[in-house]
């Protein structure tokens, strides 16, 4: 038996990087992967991966910087599999530079997609988890979370906002 098997994860930021690691693991490991990120091709592309190893995979495309998205992302998971077992908040950006020349924007965009993110996809994930009797949540931060280098402080400081 696979250590995931009948499990149901969602992953966000699955098209690639770390996140799309993250999810043709869990399918090797038997989970039921519901691949979720802003591009849709890409998004496909690790579904289609998992597929061929013999997984099962499904795509959301999702903004997880929109609160409806990420709502619509946890209820549709529910209404394709059931239940919610593994979320995973992986999805993130780089941005915003040294402090001083850091646009509100560009403030805004790394906050939004990093952290805002986080905490809209906890929210609705753990209101499921709860109803259905239990669940995990996997949020990754980065060591930029617990040390700042220069140039980096928007970033870090959304990374340790997860942290936190």
């Amino acid at each position: 038996m696979k250590r995931l098997e009948r499990k149901i994860a969602v992953v966000t930021g699955s098209s690639s990087g770390i996140g799309k690691a993250i999810a043709l693991r869990f399918g090797e490991e038997g989970a039921k992967v519901v691949v979720a990120a802003r591009r849709l091709d890409r998004c496909e592309q690790t579904a289609a991966q998992i597929r061929q190893k013999g997984g099962e995979s499904s795509v959301i495309q999702t903004d997880v910087s929109d609160e409806c998205q990420v709502d619509f992302l946890i209820l549709e998971t529910i209404n394709r599999y059931g239940r919610l077992d593994i979320l995973v908040n992986n999805a993130g950006i780089i941005g915003g530079g040294r402090l001083a020349d850091t646009t509100t924007k560009a403030f805004d965009e790394v906050i939004n997609a990093n952290l805002r993110s986080t905490f809209f996809c906890c929210r609705a994930g753990f209101q499921q988890m709860k109803k259905q009797g239990g669940g995990l949540i996997i949020n990754i931060s980065s060591i930029a979370g617990i040390q700042a280098w220069a140039g980096t402080s928007t970033y870090s400081a959304s990374k340790h906002g997860i942290m936190a």
